[in-house]
């Protein structure tokens, strides 16, 4: 037996690419280059494993929803530093913040602490999408309207097209910045006006903000920034929002499974009772690992040096625009499906199909004609893979298309 609206995940971006490429043979005696995940494949901070082989480290504890106050410490610290001391603003920060296992996990159960809020309920989804947040619109219990994200509206959702009826009905709206898998860094006018919407019609704005550590040239606003400054005293000062932060690529932890929600005292209360009442919580060791990550910025500016250099091999190799933030290459190639299957069976690379990652909404795939390539690894094999492209675009498919 299964629940019948389960045929939604069947669309999976990893499970269609391994179809898709499933019975074709990469080149014999050519190593195999996996760029279709988003896994940092850098070692994580020192102190990981430092901490975790101290005898104090706190095993014998079960976790709690609600950490630990050194974990609050940590993340009030971070946030000063890296927002403008937010931190202080949201004293005492456990009415505003609880302790998540990476961001899956609470992107998804958003979806539950906001179902029955409204009748005929929304959640709206940019498109292309992260699978937990479309999964959030399927236990909210209603409806999921998709919002394109295309190079015509610069690959962020256009946020005027929403008409007045659905954003009355909406409970959810996801955005994420930089934008998963474009690098694309949302504004301050941008995200004032999602949360300005937000307040208007009385839904919850959730910001992914895992990527927001990750930029090049301009340093990404966090909504959090965003809520300060708008806010008045008709509103608690995260009214309306969550935002979700992990340490999985800002310091190449994602097995630590650590990172944090922010967001409005009421969500952190249903999100608090769900998580007592039967999810998966961060061990105490591992929030004491995540708390001293948190502090340490020095790590992070080691981590953004190295994919400014992996997407310097990109410009110079493939001659590409390189987007603001995030460490995903977002590449035209026209038919992104024949150009994953041809560059498996040419050069042994993985990449993700652009249309795997979104559906057709409003007639469109906003996401086809590209491949999404992660440049997760060290540098040489970086250096390696786009030395590959290179040769495969100029010679193979240029040549491919040609004959078409």
């Amino acid at each position: 037996m299964q629940n019948p609206d389960f045929s939604l995940f069947n669309d999976n971006m990893f499970q269609k690419t391994r179809s898709l490429i499933g019975e074709v043979l990469a080149p014999e005696g050519m190593s195999k280059i996996n760029m279709s995940i988003g896994e940092p494949q850098l070692a994580p901070p020192s102190i990981v494993t430092q901490l975790l082989s101290d005898p104090s480290c706190d095993w014998h504890s079960y976790p709690k929803v609600k950490g630990t106050p050194k974990f609050y410490s940590d993340v009030s610290s971070y946030l000063n530093k890296r927002f403008s001391d937010i931190g202080d603003w949201l004293d005492p920060l456990d009415n505003y913040l609880l302790p998540v296992p990476g961001t899956r996990e609470p992107l998804h159960m958003l979806g539950y602490c906001m179902r029955g809020t409204k009748s005929n309920p929304v959640a709206l989804v940019s498109n292309p999408f992260y699978h937990a947040w479309r999964a959030a619109g399927l236990i909210n219990g209603g409806e999921i309207h998709l919002m394109n994200a295309s190079l015509e509206n610069g690959f962020l959702p256009d946020l005027s097209i929403i008409d007045e009826e659905t954003l009355s009905r909406t409970t959810l709206m996801y955005l994420c910045s930089p934008t998963n898998p474009h690098g694309v860094i949302a504004s301050e006018a941008y995200l004032t006006n999602a949360l300005m919407l937000a307040r208007k019609h009385d839904f919850l704005l959730v910001v992914d903000e895992c990527y927001i550590d990750i930029w090049r040239n301009n340093m990404p606003v966090s909504a959090t920034e965003i809520a300060r400054k708008i806010t008045s005293n008709d509103y608690n000062k995260l009214s309306n929002l969550a935002v979700l932060n992990s340490l999985s690529k800002r310091s190449n932890a994602a097995g630590l499974r650590a990172g944090f929600l922010c967001a409005d005292p009421e969500v952190i209360s249903s999100y608090s009772m769900i998580a007592a009442n039967g999810m998966a919580l961060v061990p105490t060791p591992l929030l004491n690992v995540a708390g001293e990550i948190y502090r340490d910025l020095e790590h992070n500016k080691m981590v953004r040096a190295h994919y400014d250099n992996a997407f310097k091999l990109a410009e110079k190799y493939l001659n590409c625009d390189i987007p603001d933030g995030g460490f995903f290459l977002w590449l035209y190639v026209s038919d992104d499906l024949k150009f994953t299957k041809l560059l498996w069976q040419h050069m042994a690379i993985k990449v993700i199909p652009g249309s795997y990652m979104a559906v057709p909404n409003g007639g469109i795939n906003p996401a086809a004609g590209y491949v999404r390539i992660a440049m997760v690894h060290q540098l040489e094999v970086i250096e390696e893979a786009m030395q590959r492209l290179q040769i495969f675009i100029e010679d193979i498919w240029q040549d491919n298309k040609t004959n078409e």
